[in-house]
């Protein structure tokens, strides 16, 4: 095995205890199964709806998408960025190259034994071909796991360990890749899902396999649920299907009122720091973001969506316990130089038009 490059040139990961990493990681399974069952509802009709879209611009996009996801792409990437860290003697590019061309290796073969092991019918032959699970190599009866989605994610994952700033990049592109696969007609969500999982677990346990690989997967777990759980209720909200819902206007007053009372919490906790300006040993409590978190969640009237926010909110809290302003270099603000006052209202506006989109698509004609 080829040594990482030292330490000082990697993202410095946050320390969390064994017991902390075993509870999220038990909490998560949690969670990614209730999701992914639910998930298993809306894939037919997901894929209905995506084949009553005839236009092209569309199909364009999903092209794009599904030339970026495919291996020859990744690989040569990889090759790449490898050659630029040749190039450069710069031991971060030429390990980033390395790995992520290890990672997208690893989750191929196990995506490709779970393919052809469990023999899902592609959607084309959803109306014609009953889903039996065998190995077999028969065309078209590899739909379950996406490996446009396993490679991309594998390789968004060590670029974001090695590339931290650009992080929100790497996985953009790679969650574009993965919905093109549902756009073109070529997988279902669960099958995307399922890429995910194996493309980020896979990078993971590559990149961390001498250190703390669990407390890596455990950390990834903690800032990539709230991602999954927000995809998968804008798709549960869109997608016709048999749930289970809250009274609506109930559950929308529910949602705004946590949202207000967790953003005006933030608020004026970053005012009692900004009063006393010393930044000495100062927290300030996250759990006001996860009222806001469950509020959007509430406002989608849905008992799935609002169960598996509160567990993931939960798991958020575990691994992530409090921020220091004091740890940001002595300054007062916390996401790229903005001041936190204003970051926060931005989070606040942002889940306030989210809870509008949520509203206009259970009530079309409230807004209207």
């Amino acid at each position: 095995m080829i040594d990482q490059p030292p330490s000082s040139s990697l993202p410095a990961p946050s320390v969390l205890t064994k017991h902390a990493s075993n509870l999220i990681i038990a909490l998560s399974l949690l969670i990614l199964i209730t999701l992914f069952a639910a998930t298993g509802q809306v894939d037919h009709p997901t894929l209905d709806i995506v084949h009553g879209f005839t236009d092209p611009l569309i199909d364009q996009i999903g092209d794009v998408g599904n030339y970026l996801g495919k291996g020859l792409t990744l690989v040569l990437i990889s090759l790449a960025i490898g050659g630029i860290g040749l190039w450069m003697q710069s031991d971060r590019w030429k390990f980033a190259g390395l790995y992520s061309l290890l990672a997208h290796g690893i989750a191929a073969l196990i995506t490709q034994f779970l393919k052809h092991t469990l023999s899902r019918p592609r959607p084309r032959l959803m109306d014609t071909t009953e889903w039996e699970i065998r190995p077999t190599l028969q065309i078209g009866l590899d739909s379950f796991p996406s490996g446009h989605t396993s490679g991309s994610f594998s390789m968004a994952m060590v670029l974001a360990y090695y590339f931290p700033k650009w992080r929100v990049l790497w996985f953009g592109l790679a969650s574009f890749n993965a919905m093109c696969r549902v756009i073109k007609g070529s997988h279902f969500p669960t099958d995307v899902m399922a890429g995910l999982l194996i493309g980020i677990g896979c990078s993971l346990v590559l990149v961390y396999a001498r250190k703390e690989w669990k407390e890596a997967i455990a950390r990834a777990l903690v800032h990539a649920l709230p991602w999954i759980v927000a995809a998968f209720g804008l798709l549960w909200i869109l997608v016709p299907h048999p749930g289970i819902d809250l009274e609506p206007y109930i559950s929308l007053f529910i949602g705004m009122s946590l949202i207000l009372v967790g953003l005006g919490l933030r608020l004026w906790w970053l005012r009692e720091y900004a009063i006393a300006q010393t930044g000495i040993n100062l927290k300030v409590p996250t759990w006001s973001r996860l009222l806001m978190g469950l509020g959007l969640a509430s406002t989608t009237g849905s008992a799935i969506v609002v169960g598996a926010s509160l567990l993931t909110g939960i798991t958020w809290w575990l691994g992530t316990q409090s921020e220091s302003p004091s740890q940001t270099k002595g300054s007062k603000n916390f996401i790229a130089g903005l001041n936190p006052f204003l970051t926060e209202a931005i989070l606040g506006i942002g889940m306030f038009l989210l809870a509008l989109l949520t509203l206009s698509i259970r009530f079309p004609s409230f807004l209207s």
